[in-house]
């Protein structure tokens, strides 16, 4: 595709996506979250848009390039399971915080303020880091697939974004996910069936078991449940799920809407990823592009790709930039719309430089994961019950304790790349058994804390 037309491709969505917004009428209160009035369908193509992004093209199909069936499988699991915990928790805390837009604000509730700012900025840690990626996936993809600039598309959807987040705040970012989402998927069902139309579908079956899709190994066992411990405990502190969730209009509405949207994303994860596992069967070099270099990038492949990865872009950075801005703005510095405008653009700069300078993001993502996964258990423990600071920050602190113990006595430090702090295993990936001894120290120092508490 010429790259004057890809520009013209990429800018005229974000151009039709700002049109959207143009006429929201929103005040100061919706600049954070909408007031009770969300419906099932809208809530979960928001749910579902917003758990999107641009990784969905690259990390499916790497996970199932390096990995074996548990990790295809358990990736997309993975995806899936913040859902579960909306499922469980959402319309308890909505119901018992029914002005609330963050979890960290229900955190104060039950526990005060020293708990809140811990859960505030390990969330911001957590979609910082999230956000960064996004960026700095923009260059390595768009470029994959065509001549445009990385930078110049990053700056183009920044600029677009920020422009009516900071006309309308959650408000247009809400609006827009809805539109977005529907983009999403007929896009990618256009896509896949591009894929079938260029692959035999007994081919693709054969390639995808080459590939690894049914080998089951205790390895791969152990890397698929770290992900899925790490991945379910970061993406539940993620601001922008909550605001949705404080945004719905009953009970039931949060219910149906976490259902339908956690298995559209488990669905669309699975596939990408039993797509990258036929890449690896077929020998293709490049495991983050295992699905895209099996299609033949004529004009129109490239079109949908190109459109497909703005929509994916787009709808992931609006959600984090709010939600980053509406967690620092409320838990943080207790200011209002005006100062969350601002400091959006600052978190928009700074995103946008550190982008540039990214060499592993994923070490961020595993110290922000585990730091979640100390923090999981006891922020939804007993969440009727108002507590005191200490019921939070000693699991919090002493499961963190128990993690560098553990690292320090039993890991070799020398060999393995993340040394003591960062939760890897010798080859780089999660370490299942950092995760793990988190999770479980975090849940009997809650009980014992509990207990001596009382």
């Amino acid at each position: 595709m010429n790259t004057n037309i890809a520009y013209v491709v990429i800018a005229s969505l974000l151009v039709m996506v700002f049109l959207i917004t143009r006429n929201i009428k929103t005040v100061d209160s919706e600049y954070f979250v909408l007031d009770k009035t969300e419906k099932t369908f809208g809530l979960t193509m928001s749910f579902y848009a917003s758990g999107m992004g641009l990784w969905i093209l690259t990390s499916p199909a790497e996970v199932a390039w390096y990995g074996l069936g548990y990790d295809i499988y358990g990736y997309a699991i993975s995806a899936a399971t913040p859902f579960i915990l909306i499922y469980i928790f959402g319309p308890k805390i909505s119901k018992l915080l029914p002005n609330g837009v963050t979890l960290a604000q229900f955190v104060e509730k039950k526990y005060g303020s020293v708990a809140q700012k811990i859960v505030s900025l390990v969330a911001v840690i957590y979609m910082s880091a999230f956000l960064i990626a996004e960026f700095a996936s923009i260059s390595y993809l768009f470029e994959a697939i065509s001549d445009v600039s990385g930078v110049v598309v990053a700056a183009l959807v920044a600029t677009t974004t920020f422009l009516y987040l900071n006309k309308s705040g959650f408000k247009a970012s809400y609006l827009t996910d809805k539109i977005q989402g529907i983009g999403i998927i007929l896009l990618l069902t256009f896509l896949f069936g591009i894929w079938f139309s260029q692959n035999n579908i007994s081919e693709i079956a054969d390639f995808a078991i080459l590939g690894g899709l049914n080998t089951f190994e205790t390895y791969s066992l152990k890397s698929a449940l770290a992900v899925i411990i790490a991945v379910t405990a970061a993406e539940i502190f993620s601001t922008g799920y909550w605001q949705r969730t404080f945004s719905a209009m009953n009970e039931t509405t949060i219910k149906k809407a976490s259902i339908y949207s956690g298995f559209g994303v488990f669905i669309t994860i699975l596939l990408l990823g039993i797509a990258g596992a036929v890449g690896a069967g077929k020998g293709l070099e490049i495991p983050t592009l295992s699905f895209i270099n099996q299609l033949s990038l004529n004009s129109m492949t490239v079109l949908v790709l190109i459109s497909l990865a703005t929509l994916l872009v787009t709808s992931s950075v609006d959600t984090l930039e709010n939600a980053i801005s509406s967690t620092i703005s409320i838990d943080l510095i207790k200011k209002g719309s005006r100062e969350a405008n601002n400091i959006t653009l600052l978190v928009i700069i700074l995103a946008l430089f550190a982008s540039t300078r990214v060499t592993n993001i994923f070490t961020v993502f595993l110290v922000a994961d585990l730091l979640a996964t100390s923090l999981v258990f006891p922020a939804f423990y007993r969440i009727r019950k108002t507590s005191k600071d200490i019921l939070l920050v000693l699991p919090f602190v002493g499961s963190l304790v128990s993690v560098f113990v553990y690292r320090y006595l039993f890991i070799n430090l020398e060999e393995n790349p993340g040394g003591l702090f960062v939760p890897t295993d010798l080859y780089g990936l999660a370490d299942l058994n950092t995760f793990a001894i988190a999770l479980v120290s975090s849940v009997i120092i809650t009980f014992v804390a509990d207990r001596f508490t009382k």
